[in-house]
């Protein structure tokens, strides 16, 4: 990551001025390989990020992040956009009577631009860029904008997987917790008080992050979240509550996560129970530590819905620094117990991949 300071000159009707911004670029490759039962993946991507923030010289700085490309292995070339739709009028020959020019050319209807196998083309890239904005003080940070999440109740500690590549093919979950409407427009607080961090986040219409919404609008479907942690004694606990209203049905997560120092590592537990039109409970523990250079990694999970068997999962990681801003990996994950009957897939993965960071 590479920091660099732009002095940006604004002239505009009306208003001439300079403001001074902190432009923080960072970027990364990466290569890994998926080996799961009789089939093997690669994935080869890269990212690209900016991040913007500016001190108002009143005890106030303001940030912003956008233009993010990453990798996503579910979507061809990495960049979320609108499918490009087929251009179906016919090239038809209208001097004079229909002639074969005209009746090839109603063959031959203009179909370049149709996206197919499920891709999309390059009409968006990042649709959320400059969608959020922060204003940090002494007493906290504001944030507001479009897409701002609060799934401050997912406490989850059992899955220590970092690559987004690990649970390609594998089985569907019998059991599995589902938090609600947690992503969409709102704003959220952090502050401390004390030795306790605070976190308030509201969102007016959890139902997406569009940039125009009536929210006045009886369908809005609103979400109120908060979370705290206390550090107790060797311990420390992160307590967090979301409540998500929509039309089938309100509901409700409270998370409990815990973690204290155990050797030469971290132990962490973690507890969420969810109270929905199903309800869902889910545990986890996850020990990380570190060896030499490398990070070892080992998590275990279960997960309990109402009317399901239960699903449990193993994961571990081993990361091996090979250079400054250049690591390479190996982790696995392990299904057991319920992991679905309508989607066939298999209940293990490992993954290989080097990842550099610039």
């Amino acid at each position: 990551m590479k920091k660099l300071i732009a002095i940006i000159s604004v002239l505009a009707a009306g208003f001439i001025g300079t403001a001074k911004a902190d432009i923080t670029m960072s970027a990364g490759q990466s290569l890994e390989v998926q080996s799961s039962g009789d089939v093997t993946n690669v994935s080869i991507g890269g990212s690209l990020g900016f991040a913007f923030s500016q001190d108002l010289g009143n005890g106030v700085t303001v940030s912003m992040s956008g233009l993010t490309f990453d990798n996503d292995v579910a979507v061809v070339d990495n960049i979320v956009g609108t499918a490009d739709t087929a251009n179906t009028t016919a090239n038809v020959n209208v001097v004079g009577a229909v002639t074969v020019n005209a009746l090839v050319n109603q063959v031959n209807l203009v179909t370049a631009n149709v996206v197919t196998g499920g891709g999309a083309s390059n009409k968006g890239i990042d649709g959320d860029a400059f969608e959020q904005i922060s204003f940090a003080s002494a007493n906290g940070t504001l944030t507001y904008g479009a897409d701002v999440e609060v799934d401050y109740a997912d406490t989850g500690v059992g899955d220590v997987s970092g690559s987004d590549l690990t649970a390609v093919g594998l089985a569907s979950s019998d059991s599995a917790i589902a938090l609600g409407g947690t992503t969409g427009n709102g704003i959220s607080y952090t502050t401390s008080v004390g030795g306790t961090a605070l976190k308030i986040g509201y969102l007016f219409a959890n139902g997406g992050g569009n940039d125009l919404f009536d929210s006045s609008a009886d369908a809005n479907n609103s979400t109120v979240a908060i979370s705290t942690a206390v550090p107790v004694g060797p311990l420390s606990a992160t307590i967090g509550y979301t409540a998500a209203s929509a039309p089938a049905g309100d509901t409700n997560t409270i998370g409990v996560s815990t973690s204290m120092a155990v050797g030469s590592g971290t132990l962490s537990a973690s507890y969420v129970s969810v109270d929905g039109t199903t309800d869902s409970t889910e545990m986890g523990f996850a020990y990380t530590a570190a060896m030499g250079s490398a990070t070892l990694s080992i998590g275990y999970q279960q997960a309990d819905t109402d009317g399901q068997d239960n699903t449990n999962q193993t994961s571990a990681r081993i990361s091996q620094s090979v250079g400054t801003g250049a690591s390479v990996f190996a982790e696995m994950i392990n299904l057991s117990g319920g992991t679905g009957t309508t989607l066939a897939g298999e209940t293990s993965s490992i993954v290989l991949g080097s990842a550099f960071t610039f």
